[in-house]
């Protein structure tokens, strides 16, 4: 009888132990995807971010240090996708879900950001040929351009519509919030 309940008591302190490591692990997954969210504001919005300064140098016509900025820009992207892909989600209810939302919404995000690229090489051959035809020819891709990126927005709206969706579930399943 008393081995039994020992039995018992240790498979429920099991059971609780697993289940507040989960809970734990859900909130540092949380947490990650919350302090990314954080830093890609700030790069992007931020009033010493990344995007502010490739403005300046563009204002500046400096397409060649706003061109380092879009590089360096790049490369926290690239940091932020590879933290999100690192984590992990083992045992967290929704958790592979939620990792993956992150990391194609930052992808998309990414390529939004670094679309930026082919706007400045077309605005550096606009401002700067002589030759009629090249400007002629650059400014209706920069018409083309601006339709490609209105495609890349919408596809940032919706896979930022799907990471919500699945966040909300994921706070939900792991009782967070």
């Amino acid at each position: 009888m008393i081995r039994k309940i020992n039995v018992t008591a240790l498979i429920i302190l099991g059971m609780t132990l697993l289940h507040s490591c989960s809970d734990k692990k859900a909130e540092n997954l949380q947490s990650v995807l919350t302090k990314k969210e954080s830093q890609t504001s700030g790069m992007l919005i931020g009033e010493k971010g990344f995007e502010s300064a490739k403005l300046d140098y563009l204002i500046a016509h400096d397409y060649i240090k706003a061109l380092y900025i879009i590089d360096k820009e790049e490369a926290e992207f690239n940091r932020i996708i590879t933290d999100i892909e690192k984590i992990d989600t083992e045992g967290i209810k929704n958790g592979k879900e939620v990792k993956q939302a992150a990391v194609n919404y930052y992808v998309v995000l990414k390529e939004l950001f670094m679309f930026s690229r082919k706007e400045i090489e077309q605005e550096k051959l606009m401002r700067y040929s002589k030759d009629e035809k090249v400007i002629r020819a650059a400014q209706d891709k920069m018409l083309e351009l601006g339709r490609e990126k209105q495609q890349l927005y919408q596809k940032v709206f919706k896979a930022d519509e799907k990471l919500f969706t699945i966040q909300r579930q994921f706070e939900s399943e792991n009782q967070l919030k």
